[in-house]
């Protein structure tokens, strides 16, 4: 082998060929590493990767801080509306898991004890994630929003296999309770946000919506925090929003359309209840209506009837023709006209009495709701001057509420025919909210007020108010005097001398106002319907006549059952109730006596002793008690009122028992499961005629409770 003489100084060393590659391969294999190292040093990329951030990624981590949705309260700070934590299950079907689903049959029969779910339909999807070999399976729907209590059923059963991840959901405690002016918000597809779909929810999502925040932290190889590496952004929880709406006048409002529902099985009803002088909403429901915690009546009807419902108002209408022709000085109440039919263009429009009352005085023919009347009202204001009484009232515009898609209605007035019989409220379409609106000018001294019923948006950390709701005067819009007139006349529509409407008068308040029999048109074959009492039948009426502080609307369309009520009654069941209860609740003097009603003040009786608990004792409040101790661990109501023969829910130490609830109403029945906290399901209508869990009970595990409802009417 060749070799390579070196001399090194004095000396000389001999290395062979292959020794000294060696040395110069290493030599250079130093050099690539430090140049690879310097590289990395200094560009800190790697096949064009970024090695910091890979190495930040690799050991940094990012928790997400959930920003709650705002809450929705109602006028006494009530929750209407929040956010609660719900769990979602799932089931592992991988064998080679630990903790997996054994037995299939088992575990689907032990879950449908306690989910709504057939046991059938659990089984098979756990047998498919078997057989697809999927690591867990879920349910769906019915396996997400398992409340507290399911999901401690469901752990104390021991069921193998099971996994539940928590999850943010919206609760609304009082389930059918102004659904379509709340609406309700869920997580919208592929999103983990909780988003406003309808109503309120979905008209202020923007401000209701909270923002996430972050904790930024790093692990070491072990897993381990660094210390001092964590970054909290906290997260921003979303407005809350107060409303005008008083939880116990739209509690009677919702038992009223029960009553009204069960009654008459119409197409569709209304109500609301404002303020006379302010404007603004008290109460608001409809039917078909839906329960945004169970879901039970979604898709029946998307639209909010208050303000997105356009109809022909029938007679109601009447009464701003009336404050128009009072205002322009032409309505003498003692002159006189011929009844019965009126000439239009060679079109006969008569009377809904097609003879007519003969020869009487413009104020007995209000008392009658006589169209005739109307049109020769109109022609004394003139065409063009009507129309313009009718925008001033508000008609044919929105009234520029909180919701976007608020319906402005229509004032047919292309010709002669359509100007006349939109004197007495055909042709011609409103809004529920236009009417309310309409009528606080006639209560105010000709100031038309602007209906409201958001009273407040407040941002939840500051305190800072982002929105004020308050009285606002939309325009003068009749004179002062000509509105204290017009309140003098329709003061006589109820029970006045010719007693038309008496099924309408209170006992303890003098009640005003005005009936509606509206034609409907029919969808099919256009026109009007034609069958017997085919109507949509409404009153709009004030309480106390004299000095009004409550206007209630109320209307009712196309019933199916008892239709010939709709003509000799009216919306009386539905409509007398929620007047009379309003005004007993607001502690509104009587007619004749200046009474108030007999209301009961509740405090907050926690920890204190049954016995102390004032409505306890009263003899017009019913009290159900929930255990069998003395001290009050909780109850509802809590710093409110009690009206005569509502209900007092207690809940004492010691076992707690299922009552007897026998007889309360199906609000009372899903007031007791909210306060509870069990699932309810109704079937049925009206009062509560059995339950599901027999009275006495234990309710250690019980979850849920089904009441069968019955109306209290005898002839039913």
């Amino acid at each position: 082998m060749a070799r390579i003489r070196i001399r090194l100084g004095e000396k000389t060393k001999t290395l062979s060929v292959g020794a000294l590659l060696i040395y110069l391969g290493i030599g250079v294999l130093f050099l690539c590493i430090f140049w690879q190292f310097s590289y990395l040093m200094i560009n800190k990329t790697l096949d064009d990767e970024d090695l910091v951030a890979h190495g930040h990624d690799k050991f940094s981590r990012t928790a997400v801080n959930e920003g709650q949705r705002g809450e929705i309260l109602d006028r006494e700070g009530n929750v209407l509306a929040s956010d609660m934590e719900a769990y979602r299950l799932a089931l592992i079907t991988d064998s080679d898991y630990p903790n997996h689903v054994t037995d299939p049959k088992e575990t689907a029969e032990a879950l449908a004890e306690i989910i709504d779910m057939e046991a059938s339909e659990i089984k098979e999807r756990i047998e498919e994630g078997i057989e697809e070999e999927r690591f867990q399976v879920e349910l769906g729907k019915k396996g997400r929003d398992i409340s507290y209590n399911q999901k401690n059923a469901l752990e104390d059963a021991e069921i193998p296999g099971l996994v539940f991840e928590t999850e943010t959901k919206r609760f609304y405690p009082n389930g059918d309770f102004a659904s379509h002016l709340i609406g309700y918000a869920e997580k919208g597809e592929g999103s983990d946000e909780l988003e406003g779909q309808l109503g309120l929810e979905r008209a202020y999502d923007g401000l209701l919506q909270g923002e996430d925040g972050t904790t930024d932290y790093t692990k070491d190889l072990w897993g381990y925090i660094v210390p001092g590496t964590d970054t909290v952004e906290p997260p921003k929880d979303g407005a809350d929003m107060k409303l005008t709406i008083d939880s116990n006048i739209q509690l009677y409002l919702e038992d009223s359309l029960d009553t009204m529902e069960e009654h008459f099985e119409p197409e569709e009803l209304f109500a609301v209840v404002a303020d006379a002088e302010s404007g603004e909403i008290l109460a608001s429901g409809q039917r078909p209506s839906f329960n945004p915690r169970t879901r039970e009546g979604f898709g029946n009807s998307w639209l909010n009837m208050l303000y997105q419902y356009s109809f022909e108002p029938g007679s109601t209408f009447k009464v701003f023709g009336l404050a128009a022709a009072i205002d322009a000085g032409v309505y003498d109440p003692d002159a006189t006209f011929e009844s019965g039919s009126f000439d239009v263009n060679g079109h006969t429009i008569y009377d809904w009495e097609e003879e007519g009352w003969g020869n009487i005085t413009y104020n007995e023919g209000m008392q009658y709701s006589s169209n005739a009347l109307m049109m020769i009202l109109q022609d004394k204001v003139g065409e063009d001057a009507m129309l313009d009484y009718y925008r001033k009232f508000g008609f044919g515009e929105p009234t520029g509420s909180e919701f976007p898609n608020e319906q402005s209605g229509t004032l047919a007035w292309d010709d002669p025919l359509q100007r006349k019989t939109t004197s007495f409220g055909q042709t011609s379409t409103v809004t529920p909210i236009q009417m309310i609106q309409g009528m606080t000018a006639i209560l105010n001294d000709g100031k038309m007020k602007k209906p409201y019923v958001v009273e407040s948006i407040t941002d939840s950390a500051t305190g800072e108010v982002l929105h004020k709701g308050e009285e606002s005067v939309v325009r003068q819009v009749i004179s002062e005097e000509a509105a204290q007139k017009t309140q003098e006349e329709i003061n006589t529509f109820v029970g006045g001398s010719m007693e038309r409407n008496p099924q309408y008068q209170l006992d303890d308040y003098e009640v005003a106002g005005k009936s509606g029999t509206a034609q409907v048109i029919d969808p099919e074959g256009g026109g009007y319907m034609d069958g017997p009492y085919e109507f949509l039948t409404s009153f709009i009426g004030y309480a106390p006549e004299d000095d009004p502080e409550v206007i209630v609307y109320y209307g009712v369309k196309l019933a199916s059952k008892n239709k010939k009520d709709t003509w000799d009654i009216g919306v009386m069941p539905g409509f007398n109730p929620l007047m009379e209860r309003t005004l007993k609740y607001l502690n509104v003097g009587g007619a004749d006596d200046g009474q108030t009603a007999e209301v009961t003040e509740v405090g907050d009786y926690s920890g204190k002793k049954l016995s102390e608990a004032a409505p306890a004792s009263a003899d017009t409040i019913q009290t159900i008690v929930v255990g069998d101790g003395e001290e009050i661990i909780d109850h509802h109501p809590k710093n409110d009122r009690l009206l005569p023969y509502e209900t007092f829910f207690v809940k004492t130490e010691g076992e707690a028992k299922m009552p007897d609830l026998t007889g309360l109403s199906k609000r009372e029945a899903i007031m007791f499961g909210a306060f509870m906290d069990m699932d309810v399901s109704t079937e049925g209508e009206g009062y509560v005629k059995s339950q599901s869990i027999a009275p006495g009970t234990v309710l250690g595990d019980e979850a849920a409770v089904e009441f069968t409802l019955s109306s209290n009417d005898p002839a039913d």
